[in-house]
């Protein structure tokens, strides 16, 4: 039994050493040596497979990720708002939306907003937002105003961190190169 209990104490002990994952935990020298430059961990947020947004406002590919420090390398634009309408600041892409939202010229817009923007949409009991990052993340996520019957977008910028599009009648006028349904036009029953 001597044998058997010292082994459980060392999977035990290397489990804690590896992470429940498997992966060993970073040592606190190495943070931040090979792709962040305030030398922490980062924080990341997706809605895509293939790429991440993290919170120094860097948008990247997934397996460009450095696996020490969790952030998108130096190398990757900052705050880009590649492919975003800056007149109504949405983006065609979530991570590009995190990114832009998160931009220095933004920062006395976003203090503003963050104290004003419910963490529950329009539901102020669940309190505000204490973080850029958080912020920016919860706000990009599509809304229903940038969305037509339910199952496709009305715009192709459809994350947005400004006020959101507001149409008086987001249902398009039937025939104006929106797709049509069964049951559309009047001749169907």
């Amino acid at each position: 039994m001597d044998l058997a209990h010292a082994v459980t104490v060392v999977l035990v002990v290397l489990a804690v050493v590896r992470g429940v994952d498997g992966r060993a935990f970073p040592e606190s020298e190495k943070i931040g040596t090979l792709n962040d430059d305030r030398g922490s961990l980062c924080r990341v947020s997706h809605a895509s497979v293939s790429r991440v947004a993290d919170d120094r406002g860097r948008s990247c590919e997934w397996y460009d990720v450095d696996t020490v420090s969790g952030c998108c390398p130096t190398t990757s634009a900052t705050h880009s708002c590649e492919k975003c309408d800056a007149a109504v600041e949405c983006c065609e892409r979530y991570e590009t939306c995190v990114s832009c939202c998160l931009a220095p010229a933004r920062r006395a817009t976003l203090e503003t907003e963050m104290r004003t923007h419910a963490r529950g949409r329009n539901q102020v009991v669940t309190g505000f937002f204490d973080d850029p990052f958080d912020f920016c993340a919860n706000r990009c996520r599509t809304q229903p105003s940038v969305t037509l019957h339910e199952n496709e977008y009305a715009y192709s910028t459809k994350h947005c961190f400004g006020d959101y599009p507001k149409n008086e009648d987001p249902v398009p006028v039937k025939g104006q190169g929106k797709k049509s349904f069964a049951g559309d036009s009047p001749d169907e029953s």
